[in-house]
């Protein structure tokens, strides 16, 4: 009997900083499917999520030696960067023969430099990775040429070359769903949840999922991994995976992380009716946030009605002149009305805000946090601007501070934020200041009130305040 070929995925811990969530590595579990689909037997898939480990080398070593992996993929954001100086030779020491790739945010822009300082990586899958990664898998079993495959790059001798962009998965209702028997889930959920994207639970058994790709808008900090071109899963598709995750895996709590859920608002009603009409007792919640401005007060009844307990709106910033320069172009009137409606009903209403934009000024920022501190949000989040490459927003960032040094390891709470590095001012001490107006007030034992899961909760706000607001 031939043995099958050996695939290890590897999804890094979250640099130097503390965990920023747990949630399943739904693009890792994406492409086993695919693999599964393609290869069958032939192929043999595992995983270690080093995010769920207290080290890193030790559980990372034991792995490798025992899997004995052919191929080894690895799932890159932005600030995972560091793991990959860190630990890249000893994967290799490990497993001399392996193919190493990398895939993800992190190998789309910045392939270039990591296959350069990096030899021990032999290439990257650029984009979306289900149609490439199975390819050059395929090449890499058969001792094929991988320079044949499209969406990736390689080297050509001490030359890094592209091959042909892949195209965008048009038909997402073809994918398989994806690989949950790869991940144990109770690790996830854990005796008390582990912190996760959402930031608040209903139910310890939650997952991601995602109905379509892409978004039609054009905000500068955006890296468009999923393109411009809304590509959307069929109501029926989308549904019958909510009920297979249910009644399979005990799922009870679904975080729909669609970069624009609510743009197709037919669809949207299509697949809420599809829920209720399922009979489908489930939460729902929105960490990636919805539209606010696309919104009318039906559309929130019925996402109630479906399940939805908690509604994420990504404002980023309330002045009209950097809504034009950002290309957000949101109607903050009626993200108000929607904020005062959503809150109205018993949802639990999430704000996100970016401070420090490329020529913002102080007043600005201060008009941002106002705003978040008046209005009837139950939750804010005050992110500071980190322009990551690859984005329209770093090209902006540049011109606007010339003489601008990135001293940043890309992660969402940098010890020093981009616009304080450009400016000199104190955007620590402001951003502090915002979380501190925001929640030092009466809004926060209403929004004590209206959270399930409480005990979780206190526990997460004392975490957060000792890593953010006293560090």
């Amino acid at each position: 009997m031939i043995k099958p070929y050996r695939v290890l995925f590897i999804k890094p811990p979250d640099s130097d900083v503390n965990v920023l969530s747990l949630d399943v590595p739904l693009g890792i579990l994406y492409l086993s499917a695919c693999l599964k689909k393609d290869f069958g037997r032939r192929v043999a898939v595992d995983i270690i999520d080093l995010r769920l480990e207290n080290e890193v080398e030790p559980p990372l070593t034991a792995k490798i030696k025992a899997f004995s992996p052919h191929l080894i993929g690895i799932s890159l954001l932005a600030f995972n960067r560091l793991f990959i100086r860190r630990y890249i030779t000893l994967i290799k020491r490990l497993a001399p023969t392996a193919v190493i790739v990398i895939g993800g945010p992190g190998a789309t822009y910045g392939y270039n430099d990591l296959l350069e300082q990096h030899p021990e990586i032999d290439a990257a899958v650029l984009w979306e990775g289900e149609i490439s990664f199975p390819l050059l898998v395929g090449a890499t079993m058969s001792g094929g040429d991988i320079q044949s495959v499209s969406g990736i790059a390689c080297r050509k001798g001490h030359q890094i070359v592209l091959t042909e962009k892949a195209d965008y998965i048009r038909e997402l209702d073809s994918l398989p769903f994806p690989d949950y028997d790869l991940i144990p889930f109770e690790r996830y959920w854990g005796e008390e949840p582990h912190p996760q994207m959402n930031g608040v639970l209903a139910d310890r058994k939650y997952t991601h999922i995602i109905s379509s790709r892409g978004c039609p808008f054009s905000c500068i900090y955006c890296h468009r991994i999923f393109g411009k071109q809304l590509r959307k899963r069929s109501p029926e598709n989308f549904v019958s995976e909510m009920k297979w995750l249910n009644e399979t895996y005990g799922v009870r709590e679904f975080h729909i992380v669609d970069d624009n859920f609510n743009f197709d608002r037919e669809r949207m009603h299509a697949i809420l009716n599809l829920i209720i009409e399922n009979n489908l007792d489930i939460k729902m919640a929105f960490p990636n946030g919805l539209r606010a401005d696309m919104l009318e007060p039906e559309d929130l009844d019925l996402l109630k009605k479906a399940g939805a307990y908690m509604v994420t709106f990504a404002i980023e910033t309330v002045s009209a002149r950097l809504q034009k320069i950002i290309h957000k172009d949101l109607n903050i009137k009626k993200v108000t009305d929607n904020i005062n409606y959503a809150a109205s009903i018993g949802l639990i209403v999430k704000g996100f805000f970016m401070l420090g934009f490329p020529g913002e000024t102080p007043a600005e920022i201060h008009q941002t946090i106002n705003y978040a501190v008046r209005s009837k949000l139950d939750l804010a989040h005050f992110f500071t601007v980190t322009p990551f490459p690859g984005t329209v927003l770093r090209k902006l960032a540049e011109e606007t501070y010339p003489d601008w040094e990135d001293q940043a390891l890309y992660h969402y709470w940098p010890d020093k934020p981009f616009y304080q590095q450009a400016t000199g001012y104190n955007l620590n001490r402001v951003q502090k200041m915002a979380y501190l107006k925001f929640y030092g007030s009466p809004r926060i034992l209403k929004t004590f009130y209206k959270i399930p899961l409480k005990l979780t909760r206190l526990k997460k706000w004392a975490l957060f305040a000792t890593d953010i607001l006293w560090k």
